[in-house]
């Protein structure tokens, strides 16, 4: 469910360049009563459907201007059959802790090593910020937080020079943040472009530093025709094996949910 489309941050290898329209502009929608009015159409009965809002924008980036995100939690609290995600480079959380989700929202923040956050994540919130805004939803309302379901999305990773060393590190400072019990899940998505988003990515950023090499991927194909490219198999499995076994040692209860 798409509360707005385009995005106020300036990532660099920004996935959504291949998929909008027109210039990279916000455009938020006004219609979310009928929006989620119309969810109920798509919940089925002894099953659980959950709905993602954070698929065409980062939906915390423009909480303080549309209030959309709160109205949603808000909403799904009160639903038994369906349930809320969202993901965000942002940190403003603070409208959000108060809000009675009723464990029926996961407030998941997208991290990276610190090298591609401050190299390629223009007008985000910094990673100590989003660290600590991940903290905060998770914390139980008795401490001051929000009581959420959280999750950390580590996207999109890159082999950057050293790059064990400082994903490493990222997953000790996010160890280290929540060092209490929470729900919390993970997702791994390594760095993949199109040729359309790396035609539209360096007409918006004609200094970008970002790899975007075609000899050097292996290409990927949907059952519509289109191409990713992607790591070589081998490098994929050499990070994958990485990512899982660190991911292990530190959170051993806290499932990942893939690896793409």
């Amino acid at each position: 469910m798409n509360l707005a489309e385009g995005c106020p941050a300036h990532c660099q290898y920004c996935y959504l360049a291949g998929s909008l329209q027109g210039p990279p502009v916000v455009r938020a929608y006004a219609n979310l009563p009928q929006m989620l009015q119309n969810t109920a159409q798509y919940e089925q009965a002894g099953k659980l459907t959950t709905f993602e809002v954070s698929c065409y924008t980062d939906v915390l980036g423009i909480e303080h201007l549309t209030g959309s995100l709160a109205e949603c939690i808000r909403y799904f609290g009160t639903r038994e059959g369906a349930q809320l995600r969202f993901v965000t480079k942002y940190d403003q959380v603070e409208s959000l802790l108060d809000l009675p989700h009723n464990g029926q929202v996961r407030a998941r923040i997208s991290l990276n090593a610190e090298p591609v956050t401050r190299r390629l994540e223009g007008g985000t919130a910094s990673l100590e910020a989003r660290l600590q805004a991940l903290r905060q939803l998770a914390l139980p309302p008795e401490q001051g937080g929000g009581g959420y379901r959280v999750g950390a999305v580590v996207a999109p990773i890159m082999p950057i020079p050293d790059w064990r060393d400082h994903y490493r590190h990222l997953l000790d400072r996010l160890a280290a943040t929540l060092d209490f019990d929470c729900d919390l899940t993970a997702e791994f998505i390594s760095h993949r472009f199109t040729p359309g988003s790396k035609d539209v990515l360096q007409q918006w950023y004609p200094n970008m530093s970002l790899d975007l090499d075609e000899s050097t991927r292996a290409q990927k194909r949907n059952k519509f025709g289109g191409v990713k490219y992607v790591y070589q198999p081998e490098d994929m499995r050499t990070l994958k094996q990485f990512f899982y076994q660190e991911w292990q040692q530190r959170f051993p209860h806290a499932p990942v949910l893939y690896w793409t």
